[in-house]
């Protein structure tokens, strides 16, 4: 594969770093303007470098394209050390400093891997295992026990952030792909720009959907909840959150397997697909932790849904069982997106106590 040019790869990356001083903002809001979020991913750097070795050794057996690189041209000389690059991204997220520079480094390694043909799919999904994987050591690491939940959020929420990055710089490099071939030929231009928006639509897509169920991540259904909130209130309409989770889940992953939950999981995401409306939004919260967004729809309706998912579920899974919470706000007074997941939570948390499918208003 010819590389890159030095200019045009330094002309991206010049973009990319002035792009990224709008993107520090949207860094600081999504989740660093936590002082205590910061001391507990501090709290990690230890537990994390001690394994860092290991885990590269794990991400790249699963993604070998990712593993070797070294290029020399006269036009571009590279020969990167990619494990070292890797241990600097792995440690940079617990190095408590969230600032430009942060982002720069991941930058650089996006644009790295663009230069030696590593699709934008293929970035996300290194993301995707690279976040199993320290979520699974912090899950295990007894030192971290008292903070296990807000650090692995945390975790996720910065990975996703890299996501959106690769997004990004894929879209920057698109971008001036067209600009290039339109000063070479105008008449193409049109049939280009087409082509970049239904690419630049399916990455898009991508950045939103959980890779293993393919329902919607986290990321996006906050998103679109803020935006449905919105508007159940100029309609004066009600609008109900289910959450919930499989029953002692990390046990059908010890006594089955790992690829056994990841059906269990899959088939979940597609009873929720077969089961609610095109209009309502399922989405995989984490783990084995599931929202369903219901619209125009109150807590009663929602537990009707709810029904409907246990029978179809526990058709094919009768020994497994749900504890879900359902959270109504609407028509007259409204809850915030997050008041609205926590109660949710809350509710889910009280079907515990009970054995079996269980579902609390």
């Amino acid at each position: 594969m010819a590389p890159q040019n030095r200019k045009s790869d330094n002309a991206l990356l010049s973009a990319m770093l002035v792009s990224s001083r709008v993107t520090v903002e949207r860094l600081n809001q999504l989740m660093i303007g936590n002082d205590s979020v910061k001391e507990m991913l501090m709290l990690c750097q230890l537990p994390i470098t001690e394994q860092v070795p290991d885990i590269i050794d794990k991400v790249l057996s699963r993604h070998p394209q990712m593993a070797d690189v070294t290029l020399r041209t006269q036009a571009y000389n590279l020969s990167t050390d990619l494990r070292g690059m890797l241990e600097r991204y792995i440690q940079g997220i617990f190095t408590n400093e969230y600032d430009q520079q942060y982002i720069s480094h991941r930058i650089e390694l996006i644009i790295l891997y663009k230069n030696i043909g590593v699709p934008a799919v293929t970035f996300v999904q290194f993301i995707d295992t690279l976040k199993g994987l320290l979520l699974k050591l912090v899950a295990h690491d007894i030192r971290l026990n008292l903070h296990k939940e807000p650090i692995c959020l945390a975790i996720s929420q910065l990975l996703q952030f890299d996501i959106e990055l690769c997004v990004d710089s894929h879209l920057s490099h698109l971008k001036a792909e067209i600009d290039t071939l339109r000063r070479q030929n105008e008449e193409l231009v049109g049939n280009f720009e087409l082509a970049i928006a239904q690419r630049t639509k399916d990455l898009m897509q991508q950045v939103r959907l959980d890779p293993l169920t393919q329902i919607y991540n986290i990321s996006a259904m906050q998103e679109m909840l803020d935006k449905e909130l919105a508007l159940a209130k100029r309609r004066q309409t009600k609008l109900s959150l289910v959450y919930f989770d499989v029953d002692h889940f990390k046990k059908i992953n010890d006594t089955e397997g790992h690829i056994k939950g990841d059906e269990v999981l899959k088939d979940i995401a597609q009873t929720l697909r077969q089961c609610v409306r095109q209009t309502d939004i399922a989405c995989r919260y984490g783990g084995d932790e599931f929202c369903l967004v219901l619209l125009e729809c109150n807590a009663q309706e929602a537990q009707k849904v709810c029904e409907k998912l246990i029978t179809t579920f526990q058709a094919r899974y009768p020994t497994y069982s749900f504890s879900m919470g359902i959270a109504e706000t609407g028509a007259s007074e409204f809850v915030s997106v997050k008041q609205l997941i926590h109660l949710a939570d809350q509710k889910m948390y009280l079907a515990k106590k009970e054995a079996g499918f269980k579902i609390v208003l």
